[in-house]
């Protein structure tokens, strides 16, 4: 396992640098005149010629290339510039925002897996049956419902109405509690039907059949032999599903007054914050392969058979 992960570490050098050219380069081009924002910062109506003055001092007459290898320089270092907006390191702008949504994804995640996990298992236990229906019916809605619809009505309720959380800022215990369930709901149904579709499919082998066979009880198979080949590949669509909670949703963020990374990333993009759009979308992108680089190592824990090469 220690040479698998050493391999994919060397691979992962020239995704990330591939990844930091496509983001240097889009970024540059879409992101409009930077020196002229630049200067707006300096002077309230700049003329041309303090634009051309800020634009020598950062550098951006230079070659596309030349800029490129200065910035990567100070990529390396963990520094990505200053904000445009406030000043601030980017790097230390998005640590403060991430901490909020690693709070809130953190409490959707355990959320996720204490609903969607037994709900899939009383599913195929109670198999037909009027249980199972009202689980299929609760995961028919929870992937057809939009999830800025119900954070809003989530908002009226429990803020309007019942006044447990606040409308106009999270400073209450419940909203994160509350924006984590909006923010798993569209994911619960996703999980519950492939749990569910899985352990089927699992109950039916020969080697189910043998333990019955052997006189073990019905929830040691179902639990140790049962759920544990059958939560393979959820593993494999969790990925993308705790990459979203980890990086925060800017829709549910935004709706809940939450400061997290997504909310930051909103406004980087109206405010063309061009150094914190950068430090995002690079530090998003490393996560992306931590966290696949997790799930293949996951494999391996829960199935022996699965050898990693």
């Amino acid at each position: 396992m220690i040479k698998y992960i050493g391999k994919r570490l060397i691979l992962v050098i020239p995704v990330i640098l591939g990844i930091t050219v496509i983001t240097f380069v889009l970024t540059s081009f879409s992101a409009g005149d930077t020196a002229r924002i630049l200067a707006e910062k300096v002077y309230n109506h700049p003329t041309v010629d303090q634009i051309e003055e800020i634009r020598h001092e950062e550098g951006l007459d230079l070659p596309l290339h030349i800029q490129y290898g200065r910035w990567l320089k100070k990529v390396i270092k963990g520094d990505f510039g200053n904000s445009i907006d406030s000043g601030e390191p980017a790097i230390e702008e998005l640590l403060t925002h991430f901490k909020p949504t690693l709070k809130l994804g953190l409490i959707g995640l355990v959320l996720l897996v204490l609903i969607s996990v037994p709900l899939g298992v009383f599913s195929v236990v109670f198999e037909n049956r009027l249980i199972d229906k009202i689980i299929k019916l609760f995961s028919y809605i929870s992937v057809s419902m939009p999830s800025f619809w119900l954070g809003l009505l989530c908002l009226y309720v429990f803020g309007v109405k019942l006044g447990i959380i606040s409308v106009i800022g999270a400073d209450t215990e419940g909203s994160p509690i509350i924006a984590a369930f909006v923010l798993d709901f569209g994911f619960f149904g996703i999980l519950i039907r492939l749990i569910r579709a899985n352990l089927i499919e699992v109950m039916n082998k020969d080697f189910i059949r043998a333990c019955r066979a052997k006189g073990l009880g019905t929830t040691r198979i179902l639990f140790v032999h049962g759920l544990k080949n059958a939560i393979i590949p959820v593993i494999t669509r969790s990925s993308s599903i705790i990459l979203h909670l980890v990086t925060g949703s800017a829709i549910i963020e935004t709706i809940f007054s939450i400061k997290g990374v997504g909310y930051l990333a909103l406004n980087a993009i109206s405010l063309k914050d061009l150094p914190v759009i950068q430090c995002y979308i690079i530090v998003v992108s490393f996560l992306v392969i931590v966290i696949n680089l997790a799930i293949d190592i996951s494999y391996s824990v829960l199935d022996k058979r699965i050898k990693l090469q």
